[in-house]
């Protein structure tokens, strides 16, 4: 099993090399365009000629003649003949959807459409409330996609695609193409599972970007390719097939562009043609859920008390100040993990942490951790750190504080939850690490990291399993992380006593 994330690795250094010499190649290959199709011109010509010839002289006859045509035509065509070297076919689409008519498409219901809509009569009405910031989260079959969407830039396209993804357009979708030479995936046509999608039926103004970078969302809101979308893993965006009408969405999350390199890894080239191919295996978009904060508590979200402890209340990342003193300290306190690898139970140290413990409580129950990666892991010192939600790495910026130092001297031990903080003291605000083997005892010679909880011996199953899925990153500083990625889906707060 490890032997096959590490190929996995190696894949995806390759990958990037392959595309690295194909874009020296296309810049060489642009300068001396014209050149090579005036002496393209020339060849044919005088392949006729000798054609026409050897028809005229007899030679028709001569097989000889006809092979090396043959061989010719052969050789343009592609190394793998059509239907070998498992060029994959396409996943069906996942089935027609609803019809929506009128002037204005409604807003889709938060909670979920009634049912799944793929044709509009119109574009939607304006859903995104310009005072929040919102995520798209793709769930595919090969991992999460978080993509920070940015209202400001195109606030037309991204209201358009938001909306689409509400309405379940994308649901069940296959990425469709790659391109590791152009450096990107593409997707979001539900009608055909292909480029010749129809799209959605209506189309919105898009603005192409000034430049292409790394991690964008690019969609397409006008033309032959509407509704449909790329997700780049390059700086330097070359499609090799025309996409129309792109405009840029948002930014790939760091912890997320792994997926789309995954998708890139398994590319087949297309023996049909000299543009791309797709990957080898379908790489499905389950779901596009689309996630909003509040960027500014002052406004209609009241943060200066305690959030409902059932979990009701709204998805808050970023706060003006520590939080207020929410638990009981007569009580006992359990954070239910339930993630992509399985449920971890653990209990909070409100006895000896209460400081920490309801600060990581107060924060699930504003909804910070859901759907977060768990992005390191180390064996080296035995640890998964988590608590990431805006970037999905340890360059998070956290909630907007930070909280002090509950004690000194820890030593650590499987299946303690502890804080993650920098070398400076005091410097703890919402990411957290799992202690899961021996090796954790490393850490014991600085002891500053605080210890807040410990998880049950099932539990602690889990995490075993996690730290054992790591893959090494190389170019990551620390490390590496699991694979399959794994996904906090949500953590809530059991109380008891």
């Amino acid at each position: 099993m490890a032997t096959d994330k590490r190929q996995r690795q190696r894949e995806r250094r390759q990958v990037a090399q392959q595309r690295a010499k194909v874009t020296e190649s296309r810049g060489r290959f642009r300068s001396r365009g014209v050149r090579v199709a005036l002496i393209a011109a020339v060849i044919v010509v005088a392949v006729v000629i000798v054609w026409w010839y050897s028809t005229r002289d007899g030679g028709s006859d001569d097989t000889s003649g006809d092979v090396a045509i043959s061989d010719t035509t052969q050789g343009d065509g592609a190394d793998v003949a059509p239907g070998a070297g498992g060029f994959p076919d396409l996943p069906p689409p996942p089935g027609p959807g609803g019809e929506l008519t009128g002037e204005v498409t409604p807003c889709p219901d938060p909670t979920g459409p009634a049912f799944r809509v793929t044709s509009f009569e119109s574009a939607p009405a304006q859903c995104l409330d310009p005072n929040l910031s919102y995520s798209a989260v793709f769930d595919t079959s090969l991992g999460q996609i978080r993509v920070a969407l940015d209202q400001e830039a195109n606030p037309e396209a991204v209201n358009a695609f938001a909306a689409l993804a509400g309405y379940g357009y994308y649901d069940g979708t296959a990425i469709f193409y790659s391109d590791p030479s152009g450096g990107y995936i593409q997707g979001g046509s539900p009608h055909t599972n292909n480029a010749d999608d129809p799209g959605p039926g209506f189309t919105v103004a898009a603005s192409e970007p000034d430049e292409y970078r790394q991690g964008q969302l690019l969609w397409s809101g006008e033309g032959a390719s509407t509704g449909q979308f790329l997700l780049l893993a390059f700086d330097e965006f070359l499609p090799s097939q025309p996409v129309s009408g792109l405009t840029s969405l948002g930014q790939i999350s760091d912890g997320s562009l792994a997926v789309v390199l995954d998708a890139l890894v398994l590319h087949v080239d297309n023996p049909d043609t000299a543009f791309g191919g797709r990957p080898s295996e379908s790489v499905i978009v389950k779901s596009i859920s689309i996630q909003s904060t509040d960027p500014s508590p002052e406004g209609s979200i009241d943060l200066s008390g305690c959030p409902p402890a059932d979990g009701s209340g709204p998805q808050v990342l970023d706060f003006d100040g520590p939080q207020p003193t929410c638990l009981d300290a007569s009580k006992q306190y359990t954070a239910v993990f339930d993630t992509t690898a399985g449920e971890m139970r653990i209990a909070l140290d409100m006895a000896n942490t209460p400081i920490t413990a309801n600060n990581f409580a107060v924060l699930a129950r504003y909804h910070y951790y859901d759907n977060t990666l768990l992005f390191r892991t180390d064996p080296g010192i035995g640890i998964i750190q988590g608590g990431a939600p805006h970037t999905n790495s340890p360059s998070d910026p956290g909630p907007g504080y930070t909280i002090p130092d509950e004690g000194a001297g820890f030593t650590y031990e499987p299946g303690q939850i502890v804080m993650a903080r920098t070398a400076a003291p005091n410097s703890a605000s919402a990411q957290f690490f799992f202690a899961v083997n021996e090796n954790t005892a490393l850490l014991n010679s600085q002891g500053t990291y605080v210890v807040f909880g410990q998880m049950d011996a099932e539990s602690l199953g889990v995490a075993e399993a996690i730290l054992a899925s790591h893959v090494d990153q190389p170019g990551n500083r620390l490390g590496g992380a699991p694979e399959p990625q794994v996904i906090v889906n949500s953590v809530t707060i059991e109380e008891t006593g």
